[in-house]
């Protein structure tokens, strides 16, 4: 594949693509700041920006809106209209995890306008949001987020649970209402997905290195384990490729990972990944690889068309790549 490297947000670490409106939803953070200061409020809030897909030389945009306090959102995820709307299936709000600071975290949901513009429309949070990484939306105000850890961020207990390989992570779900805690027992639970009839529900676990599916029981509570497919890499945020694939990106070396956290001149390597959840065991194909020159620390690929965006934790730059060459 041949990329670019896109200049503009720092700490790309999510993306989402509007097929409809031809945007791309980028969350973006300087997390290298995070980890080099214990107070979030200590350096400059992060930032959501927009890419327009529907011209092949357009740069990152940063949207703004008014918002107090701290922002410094890690996951995203779009709520679409029904296709046979007025809104023709095009994104209608844009839902991110927000850490206000290393224990207090909400979800922030915005109306995405005619005008392009995002305005703040709803600010939730609930004691079921431990340590939120990456979610997805079900509904109106009704989303899944993960837990990555069942301890506070930079928490003694926080690196036990990764170094002793501790199965802390959960999965928690908001129903308009309240929280719930519907899975629990997870190594490091990061990116998730829902099928188009919001039946299966994908959950990915970073240091466990697996992707596995949960069927829906009775309700959007319960869920029962049906399967799971190892990869070879601490697996992070998962994309809808448009072909009923999931696109993942993620760190084959998590070693390497911890090191470019403290130095930014030891790359980290990056992969992307494709799953083929479609056939009764599921199956992958690396699409994109690299020592970590080109982009460190890869956090997800989002697909338009023939183009992937990948996504990172702390690089200044993230990647367009053209997958027909």
């Amino acid at each position: 594949a041949a990329c670019d490297a896109m200049l503009g947000p720092v700490g790309a670490e999510d993306i989402s693509v509007d097929q409809v409106s031809q945007l791309a939803y980028i969350a973006a953070d300087d997390r290298r700041a995070a980890f080099q200061y214990k107070s979030l409020t200590s350096y400059p809030n992060g930032g959501i920006w927009v890419l327009d897909l529907s011209q092949a030389d357009s740069q990152a945009k940063q949207l703004t809106f008014p918002i107090d306090g701290a922002f410094h959102p890690h996951g995203l995820a779009l709520r679409f209209s029904d296709k046979n709307s007025v809104d023709a299936g095009r994104a209608i709000e844009l839902y991110v995890v927000n850490h206000l600071d290393m224990t207090t975290h909400e979800i922030d949901v915005f109306t995405i306008l005619a005008s392009g513009e995002l305005k703040l429309r709803r600010r939730i949070s609930y004691p079921e949001l431990i340590s939120p990484n990456d979610l997805v939306v079900v509904g109106k105000d009704r989303f899944f987020v993960s837990n990555d850890h069942g301890n506070p961020r930079h928490s003694f207990m926080e690196l036990m649970e990764d170094y002793l390989g501790l199965s802390l992570a959960s999965v928690s779900y908001f129903d308009g209402a309240k929280g719930h805690l519907v899975l629990e027992g997870l190594r490091y639970t990061n990116g998730l997905a829902l099928s188009a009839d919001q039946k299966v529900l994908y959950v990915a676990e970073s240091t466990a290195r697996t992707l596995s599916r949960y069927e829906q029981g009775e309700g959007l509570t319960n869920w029962q384990y049906k399967d799971s497919i190892s990869v070879n890499m601490g697996i992070d945020n998962l994309e809808w490729d448009g072909q009923g694939h999931l696109l993942t990106a993620g760190h084959p070396k998590m070693f390497d990972f911890i090191d470019h956290v403290k130095d930014s001149d030891k790359p980290s390597p990056s992969e992307v990944i494709r799953i083929n959840v479609s056939e009764p065991e599921m199956s992958y194909e690396t699409l994109y690889l690299n020592s970590g020159e080109e982009i460190s620390t890869s956090s997800v690929a989002a697909q338009y068309n023939e183009q992937v965006f990948i996504g990172t934790v702390f690089d200044p730059h993230f990647l367009r790549c053209n997958m027909r060459d």
